[in-house]
């Protein structure tokens, strides 16, 4: 299974990353690829001791995400993961993938994350956050739930289409993802149980 890691701080936060992978990600293989936007060589050279590396040279999440595109679409299926999560559950993503296979309505597959802005501390939870601003989840079994609130760059499996797809070149370029998906007939599924962890901030230009 192919592993694509946005790298942006050079290396404060990738090797907490990988020991969680260590830890948590069952799998026969991994191929790992760092799509490393930090400009910095020493990064790269020791990024490149774990996978392979593509330099985007500090032209911020748009280049980023344009890139891991192009690496998603050697695969079938693909993860997308940032450096700023750690993978807290054990996660199978061999299995996400049957699932999208087995359903190509999804677009992409998200592990849940803790509560994280206030509106979902609030509320207790992500989805319970979401439910109230009217957007509906429905269990499709395998603990997911299908919906079409969000298209997230959180960790996540994605089917080759959507890496093929590209990234958009506007501004809050996610939003825009999402809604072209959705015109497009696919829908989202999210993972009903929290398995991984965010602790980054947001920085950068691009987004």
């Amino acid at each position: 299974m192919q592993i694509i890691i946005g790298c942006y701080r050079k290396l404060t936060l990738v090797p907490r990353l990988l020991d969680s992978i260590d830890e948590h990600v069952k799998h026969l293989q991994l191929d790992l690829v760092f799509v490393d936007d930090s400009a910095d060589d020493a990064t790269q050279r020791m990024l490149r001791r774990f996978g392979e590396v593509l330099d985007v040279g500090g032209k911020g999440y748009g280049a980023a995400m344009r890139a891991a595109c192009d690496v998603g679409a050697r695969e079938p299926f693909s993860v997308w993961i940032e450096e700023d999560f750690t993978f807290t559950a054990p996660v199978d993503f061999e299995a996400l993938a049957d699932v999208l296979y087995e359903t190509p309505r999804l677009a992409q597959i998200v592990l849940q994350r803790q509560p994280w802005f206030p509106n979902e501390v609030k509320a207790g939870g992500l989805v319970p956050a979401l439910v109230e601003r009217g957007h509906q989840f429905h269990p499709i079994g395998h603990g997911l739930l299908e919906h079409t609130a969000f298209f997230s760059g959180n960790p996540s499996v994605w089917r080759r289409e959507v890496f093929e797809a590209g990234w958009p070149d506007a501004r809050w370029s996610e939003d825009v993802k999402g809604r072209e998906l959705v015109a497009a007939g696919y829908s989202f599924a999210l993972t009903e149980d929290v398995l991984v962890h965010h602790d980054g901030e947001r920085s950068g230009k691009g987004y």
